[in-house]
Order: C-alpha cells, then structure tokens, then sequence
C-alpha cells in the first residue's frame, strides 16, 4: 500500500512537471528570440520609428507572461497577482504607460531568465530521460547487433559493460522520476519570484477599485434620488392633483350641481394626467433612453447633438464589423455626451461645438469641446463631478481641461471589457 502511494504521487507529479518543462523548452527558445526582437524595437523607438509599436509588443508582452503565471500557478497550486496600468488615451499616452509600467520591466527580465534558465531546467529533463533509455537499452542492442553503442559516459561493447550498464540505467530512470518535479517548482517560483505584483501595486490596485466602486454607489444613489425627485416633485404632485379634480367632480355630479362644472374638472383632471404620463416618460427615457435600443449609441449621439442649441459637429469612428458595446457602456457614454453638451449649452457660452466618439472592441473613446468661456467648475453644478462617478463605475479615465478663457475639453474612455 506504501509503494503504491508513493508511485501515485511520483505519478501526479510527473503529470504535472513533464508537461510544464516541455513546454517550458519552446518558450524559453521564443523568450530569447522575442529579447531580440526587444532590442530591434528599442532601437528604432529612440529613432522615434518604432514608438507607434510598444504599445502593442506591450500587450503581447503581458499576454505572454500571463500565460507563464498561469503555467507557474498550476505547478505551485497557488494563484500568481499581476497588477499593470491599463493602455489607454492618445498614442503618446499609451507609449509612456507602456514603458513606464513595472509590469513591463518584469516581463523583459523574465524573457531574459526564462531564455536561459528554462532551455537550462527543460535539457536537464530530457537528458534524464534520454539517459535512462539509452542506458538500459545498451546492452541489448549490443547483445544483437555485436557493435559497440555509444552510451553517456563511454559504450557498451563488452559483457562486463553491458551488466554495468543496467544499474546505471536504472539510476537514470529514478532520476528521471525524481529530479523534473523538482525543476518544474524550482522554475515555477522563479517565475512568482519575477512576475508576480509587489504588494505595493496590489494594494494600489486595491485601492482603485474601492475608489470605482464607492463612485458607483455614489452614482446609483444619485440616480435613485434623481428618479425619486422626478416622481415626487413631477407625476406624484400631479396624480394627487388629477384626484382631486376627480373628487371634486364626484361631489359635484352627486349634488346636482351643473353639468359645466363638473366637465370642466374632468376636462383639468384629463389634462394633468396627461401632463403626469409626460413627466412618467421623461423619467422612464432618462433610466434607458429609447434611441440607444432603437439606434444604438451611434444614432443616440446623432439625435443629442441635433437637440443641441449651440452649434455641434459630431465626429464617429465604429468598429469595422458594426458590433456594439455592451448596453451598460452605450447608457453610460450617452449620458457623459448628453451631459457634456447640457454644460456647453448652460455654462460654457460657446459658439460651436465639436463631439468625436470612437467606439472599438476595448472601449469607447468620447471628447467633447467647445469655444466658450472655460473655467468650469467640478463644485458649480455643472455635472462634471457625474460624469467622473458614472466613468469611476466602469474603472474609465476622465480628463476635464477648463482654463479661464477657454476651451473646455472634456475626454472620457470606458472600457467595454471587464
């Protein structure tokens, strides 16, 4: 019973190390020609040729070292943090983010010392293997064909070598059992050792989060408070109203009082029921207005700045194949928009106006800028702090620039991801 869980163990371990080392060997072979490439690409971005490329090698970089934490993980049994800043804005932005992030420094090292640390764990793997194979297969091969072979340490052409040969090979295969395991964990915390966040980043990273999620509390009790007012001080003044015109009615038809009368409050009743299914729709459109279901964010941003008083042009750049954010993304970006051009109409006494929306896979990009007077203010009532809560939700970046004297310029990106 002994032997045979301690074979079981050996056995689990072997499945879990071979894999990894072998696969482990290719890597190291693309992590050092991928170095290279490094170099190559480094050089041409001091030539300011290459800039417009880090921030995709960036994104490979962090794909490939995600999928050595993942290999790493499953080895150690326990879970690898990685923490970078997202890539996001202009191309400039995003080239400085890239460089700039720790992330990227520790991917570069880890393509160094998995280029040679790997090829180094996988060939100690295979030579044990070889060599048990080759050890313990020797003296047959000799016993038939009567030709020396060439093992590890010398060759089996002899009887004597041949019997010296088994122990050795059986050497070898133990070895072979025993070592990999060994050189797979070995490996496996070098790359935790390399790859993983610092605690200093998780906690910041933490932190954000927090941030982001108190913003989007704050914006779902804002809004709940929005919806509450609407109703209260809108379509529940005017429903008591249409109740009382309808009492009044009731009173008047049962004391016999003149028809006129009593038509002239069922026709106010009628009215302000009227105006109350007004106000309902209002509310009911501003929780999900019907243009974006109807034509999506693209056709919603038309009909904002068609409704808009001060002169706007709008700019749109859709992803080729006409697929949509998420619904949630699409509510969000036409709320920032709707909310952007209502301060351009109230605050920014502007002439013109200018939107551009970018809409991609990995976000929606929107910036929204006027020629008005600038200097506007988070704390006067002028909805930037709304759209930073209702941004802070989805974990986006927004960016008001509002000197004296102009322009505002308002920039948001939401990533349509998780």
């Amino acid at each position: 019973m002994g032997l045979h869980s301690a074979w079981s163990t050996v056995r689990s371990r072997l499945l879990v190390s071979a894999p990894y080392l072998l696969i482990g060997g290719g890597t190291a072979v693309l992590s050092l020609i991928s170095l290279y490439l490094v170099a190559i690409l480094a050089v041409l971005s001091v030539l300011g040729i290459g800039l417009p490329l880090v921030p995709g090698a960036v994104t490979l970089l962090r794909r490939y070292t995600s999928f050595e934490r993942t290999r790493a993980s499953e080895v150690l049994g326990a879970h690898i943090s990685e923490a970078h800043r997202p890539l996001r804005g202009a191309l400039l932005l995003r080239v400085h983010t890239a460089i700039t992030d720790a992330s990227t420094g520790r991917g570069v090292l880890w393509l160094l010392l998995h280029g040679i640390v790997g090829l180094l764990t996988s060939a100690a793997a295979l030579t044990l293997v070889v060599g048990s194979v080759t050890w313990l297969t020797a003296p047959f091969v000799w016993a038939i064909t009567a030709e020396p072979v060439n093992v590890t340490f010398g060759s089996v052409g002899s009887w004597t070598s041949a019997v010296l040969a088994v122990p050795v090979g059986v050497a070898y295969a133990v070895l072979a059992l025993v070592v990999p395991p060994y050189l797979a964990r070995f490996h496996a915390r070098m790359a935790r050792a390399v790859l993983a966040a610092p605690r200093r980043k998780l906690a910041e990273r933490v932190v954000e989060l927090a941030t982001s999620r108190a913003g989007a509390l704050e914006a779902h009790d804002a809004e709940l408070r929005r919806i509450e007012r609407d109703l209260h001080d809108g379509t529940q003044a005017q429903m008591v109203a249409v109740s009382l015109r309808l009492g009044l009615a009731t009173r008047a038809y049962a004391g016999g009082e003149p028809s006129e009368q009593t038509m002239k409050l069922i026709t106010e009743a009628r009215e302000l029921s009227e105006q109350a299914l007004v106000s309902l729709r209002h509310v009911v459109r501003n929780l999900h207005p019907p243009a974006l279901t109807d034509r999506g964010l693209a056709g919603a941003a038309r009909a904002l700045v068609a409704a808009c008083t001060v002169p706007t042009t709008l700019d749109i750049h859709g992803p080729a194949d006409g697929q949509r954010p998420p619904a949630a993304v699409e509510a969000a970006a036409y709320f920032v928009i709707g909310e952007a051009l209502t301060n351009v109409v109230k605050h920014s006494e502007a002439d013109n106006a200018q939107v551009r929306l970018d809409v991609s896979g990995r976000s929606v990009r929107i910036r929204v800028e006027d020629d008005g007077r600038g200097g506007a203010d988070e704390r006067g009532g002028s909805g930037i702090a709304g759209i930073r809560r209702r941004i802070a939700a989805f974990d986006g970046t927004s960016e008001i620039v509002s000197p004296t004297g102009g322009p505002t310029i308002v920039r948001v990106e939401i990533p349509c991801g998780s």
